[in-house]
């Protein structure tokens, strides 16, 4: 019996928490309040005490009002340069996390999916099945030729991506087919967003088969152009989502999966997508479910 080497592999998770940036930016709308209030303030004694009649102190409390609505206005300026920092570093870790993540995951699933072929090969020779260790082998091949195909992909992250993921399905025994019609080359630092929100609504689909019958466990991917716009299509076969679950998949902390599962996959994919400028629908189908996401050209 071969060591599965995979367990001793440490599983890493996204040391992010969402909201600790929304905290702050509710702190700053309260300071902007403020600040729109001592501006008020300022031109209602403007108006009422006009320069020519006012005495001296009326023209000291308008100079201290609008001198601290300008002391606001910087204060507020920093800090939002601090948040926006904050966010971009958050975004970062959070990406790293998730790449690490991913990457433990397919070395995982690639070591169990050795083992298991090894193991297999083994047990057909020491039995002389010959001729089913022939069809084996065939069939290993046509999955290693549909995995050079996947690597053919013009952008090595979103190709390495969807191997990890082919590598994923076949150990899971979810047939997973992927079309990839469009170049996705040149996409520079948007080929990371592009990546997590594929990412997530392939593992949206793996969660969604997985209670099905092994030879039901079907996900689609399809990437393509279609005019101007990058078109992602990800569909999976299981129960059919009805009208008010689909209207709350995208809200954050939502999951109709029970616990284990954050409820973050989809409502990360919709907040990309708008940072992408694009849009995301959920198209229950007769079977199954479909997200489209669709994206301005890149």
């Amino acid at each position: 019996m071969l060591k599965d080497i995979s367990t001793e592999l440490p599983r890493i998770e996204p040391a992010v928490r969402p909201g600790r940036t929304a905290q702050s930016k509710r702190f700053l709308l309260l300071l902007a309040c403020a600040q729109l209030i001592l501006l008020a303030a300022a031109f209602a004694q403007y108006l009422v005490y006009s320069p020519v009649h006012a005495e001296s102190h009326k023209h000291v409390i308008i100079l201290v009002c609008f001198a601290a609505s300008i002391v606001f206005n910087v204060f507020i300026a920093g800090r939002m340069t601090k948040v926006s920092e904050k966010e971009a570093l958050l975004a970062a870790r959070a990406a790293m996390a998730e790449g690490f993540a991913g990457l433990a995951e397919a070395m995982q699933a690639q070591n169990r999916d050795f083992v298991r072929h090894v193991e297999e090969i083994s047990r057909l020779i020491e039995k002389d099945r010959l001729e089913e260790l022939s069809v084996y082998l065939e069939r290993m091949a046509g999955k290693i030729a549909a995995f050079n195909d996947v690597l053919k992909i013009d952008n090595p992250v979103i190709g390495a991506l969807l191997k990890a993921k082919a590598t994923e399905a076949d150990v899971r025994r979810i047939r997973l087919e992927v079309d990839v019609s469009a170049s996705l080359a040149g996409l520079d630092a948007k080929a990371l967003d592009l990546t997590r929100i594929i990412g997530n609504l392939i593992n949206n689909a793996f969660d969604a088969v997985l209670p099905l019958e092994e030879q039901e466990r079907l996900v689609k991917v399809d990437i393509r152009r279609a005019g101007p716009l990058l078109r992602i299509e990800v569909s999976n076969r299981g129960p059919v989502i009805d009208a008010e679950t689909a209207a709350r998949l995208f809200e954050p902390g939502y999951t109709t999966k029970g616990e284990g599962h954050s409820g973050l996959g989809l409502y990360t994919v919709k907040s990309l997508t708008e940072k992408l400028g694009g849009t995301v629908e959920v198209l229950p189908e007769e079977n199954g479910t479909r997200f489209v996401v669709t994206l301005p050209s890149l």
